[in-house]
């Protein structure tokens, strides 16, 4: 257990602890560490004894982390901030609003507010595409990537071929796999 000191932050998980356990069972409040007996006491304390309370230091109050639990929302933090880069990434690459929605789930709406947000002009109507040997390369260099995601895919890819806008290889890729 983490011994909390400040008695503000006391203060609050007392009065937190008192709310949360108003109608908890025995077996809950034994969890906790209290008696049915206590919880009324400190039910009925005024604001400046609880104060009080949350003041003295012979009272242990602390916190414990569950660290499988906080490891596993670390990592889910991490990759949310990952997908929200790589969506970053695709839209100020050019990126169509198809291939945000399908890769990213997002919305036409939210990735053109995106785009103007970002200050990123992309031109409507097709894109135009390069000539018939880069378009293979481009191909080939799609196919010799070994990652199964399509969004990692579409960055490595974008990775190789940087001067191009994604939508450019959104189409040729889509081209190719139609002919195949």
């Amino acid at each position: 257990m983490l011994p909390l000191l400040d008695t503000q932050v006391r203060l609050v998980l007392l009065n937190h602890v008192t709310v949360r356990l108003a109608g908890a069972g025995p077996e809950e409040l034994s969890a906790a560490g209290l008696a049915g007996e206590m919880l009324d006491s400190l039910r009925r304390l005024s604001a400046t004894d609880l104060n009080r309370l949350a003041s003295m230091r012979s009272v242990k109050i602390g916190v414990a982390v569950d660290g499988d639990a906080l490891q596993a929302g670390l990592r889910i933090v991490s990759l949310v901030n990952e997908a929200h880069a790589l969506q970053t990434y695709f839209i100020r690459h050019g990126a169509s609003t198809a291939l945000m929605a399908r890769l990213f789930k997002v919305r036409r709406k939210l990735t053109l507010r995106l785009r103007r947000e970002l200050g990123v002009h992309r031109p409507s109507g097709r894109v135009a595409l390069p000539d018939h040997v880069t378009r293979e390369r481009i191909y080939l260099a799609w196919r010799a990537i070994g990652e199964p995601a399509p969004r990692a895919r579409y960055f490595q890819l974008h990775q190789a071929f940087p001067h191009l806008p994604i939508a450019v290889l959104e189409v040729v890729i889509r081209d190719f796999e139609a002919m195949a």
